[in-house]
């Protein structure tokens, strides 16, 4: 799909009893190498445009920086309420949204900046915040508003979302919140999984993909708000 799915893992992490803050660095740090994984393919299918991932990249960190830095003074609640929220509206927006091919409307004189700003600064800080690097809202806003062709899409996420969780889990590690044996067991199986999903997305029907990720994300939120809050 293009997306880390950061926002699948991290539930489970904290389902097994981890505190929120430790799955949440534990999160960005498998979807930072899951992200570099999933990157090589789609750089050699060509769906990485560099140039137009760089504009979205600048503010999208910093804004990661302090979403991670700052979520240690964030109460536990407060942070699994977010999660939720962001659970439901991702699946809502992948369940909604039809993939569709269309040309690449990459030129960078026509790219609104409000808009990159807003992809760029609202998005990212979020989820450092929270430990999820959001792909799920980013790939159908770069669909939506700059008006990139899916797979495209995907393929400035993967990057974007490197460089994003890079931001955020340093900040989660100026905090000082880290479980390094946690962090070993998620990450190898995220790299192996990334890869392998990236190489087979010219074979995958996207609709059916989003739907049903989107339909788990929902349930999965409505599940992690009973259980938590």
């Amino acid at each position: 799909m293009g997306i880390a799915l950061g926002s699948v893992r991290l539930p489970i992490i904290i389902f097994f009893g981890f505190e929120p803050i430790i799955a949440s660095s534990t999160n960005l740090i498998a979807v930072i190498f899951g992200s570099i994984s999933g990157l090589i393919p789609a750089i050699k299918q060509k769906r990485v445009p560099i140039k137009s991932s760089m504009k979205i990249a600048f503010p999208s960190i910093i804004a990661a920086f302090l979403g991670g830095y700052y979520a240690i003074h964030f109460s536990e609640k407060f942070i699994i309420i977010t999660i939720s929220i962001c659970l439901f509206i991702s699946g809502l927006v992948l369940f909604l949204n039809n993939s569709y091919e269309q040309e690449d409307n990459l030129n960078q004189g026509k790219l609104n900046s409000i808009k990159e700003l807003f992809l760029g600064v609202f998005i990212a800080y979020f989820g450092g915040l929270i430990g999820i690097a959001l792909g799920v809202l980013r790939v159908p806003a770069l669909v939506y508003f700059l008006k990139m062709n899916i797979k495209t899409a995907g393929g400035v996420n993967l990057l974007l979302t490197v460089f994003i969780g890079s931001a955020a889990f340093l900040g989660h590690s100026f905090a000082g919140v880290m479980d390094y044996n946690l962090i070993f067991v998620v990450v190898l199986p995220t790299i192996i999984g990334m890869y392998l999903g990236s190489r087979k997305v010219m074979d995958l029907n996207q609709n059916f993909l989003n739907k049903f990720v989107g339909i788990f994300l929902v349930l999965l939120s409505l599940i992690f708000s009973i259980r938590f809050i």
